[in-house]
């Protein structure tokens, strides 16, 4: 008994909606987060012959982002993306980025929310997509890094909100990011600069200051979420939630 892999890969084409980027301040990009943390190890101007590399320190800089992005779903890690759907087709891809998190999705075209379902509760009320009527109305469900639909009557824009994981969809992407953070990513790889200098008395110095960074960027964003929330948990009943007017 054996599995074949599929040769095709699934891809759909996403768009990012326009968004303000942080780029103001003194670590503006991945190269000024470079400059920072080579200001620390104090090992000169990193290359490709250097003690980290260039590349290493980079590389650690961007897996910063990722550690930030899973730690907790800041609010600052909300995307936006459009994709176009095809007429009776059913299955698209996600963002490489996607995280999971709250999940969104509206059909832009006809000004219509598409309902999201829990995976088995989509499985068993349609256990073959392909047979259901093309439709207006859309339901869907995330499995995995698929987006399955019930099989749309047109070619339709969808917006997606999520969680994204941090992944660079662009190279060198750090606007998304709040100068702040930045500054703790620099912590984060200035860590693993020493660690890879055998220097672990900083590197343990440096890792702290980069767990402590995150504890208090938890609790900045639990305070921010809670304030537009008006200090309260709301009810899905109340006005304002995007169900009562």
């Amino acid at each position: 008994m054996s599995i074949t892999d599929s040769s095709t890969p699934l891809d759909t084409a996403h768009t990012e909606q326009s968004v303000v980027g942080f780029t103001e301040g003194v670590l503006t990009n991945l190269a000024a987060c470079v400059s920072e943390v080579e200001s620390k190890i104090q090992r000169g101007t990193l290359s490709t012959s250097t003690k980290p590399t260039l590349v290493q320190v980079q590389n650690w800089l961007k897996r910063a982002k990722m550690e930030l992005s899973e730690t907790k779903s800041f609010t600052f890690n909300r995307k936006y993306t459009y994709m176009t759907t095809t007429a009776g087709t059913y299955r698209y891809a996600l963002p490489p980025d996607y995280n999971g998190g709250m999940t969104r999705i509206q059909d832009t075209t006809n000004d219509e929310p598409v309902t999201l379902w829990d995976q088995v509760w989509f499985d068993r009320k349609y256990p073959d997509p392909s047979a259901v009527s093309n439709s207006d109305e859309l339901i869907a469900c995330v499995k995995n890094m698929e987006l399955w639909i019930t099989p749309p009557a047109g070619s339709y824009q969808l917006e997606l909100q999520y969680d994204r994981s941090g992944a660079e969809t662009s190279a060198d992407d750090f606007e998304w990011l709040p100068e702040l953070e930045r500054f703790r990513c620099c912590d984060f790889a200035i860590a693993e600069s020493f660690e890879s200098l055998g220097n672990f008395q900083l590197a343990n110095v440096y890792r702290a200051k980069w767990g402590q960074g995150v504890i208090k960027a938890r609790k900045a964003d639990g305070r921010r979420k809670w304030a537009e929330m008006n200090y309260q948990a709301l009810s899905c009943l109340q006005t304002g939630t995007g169900l009562v007017k």
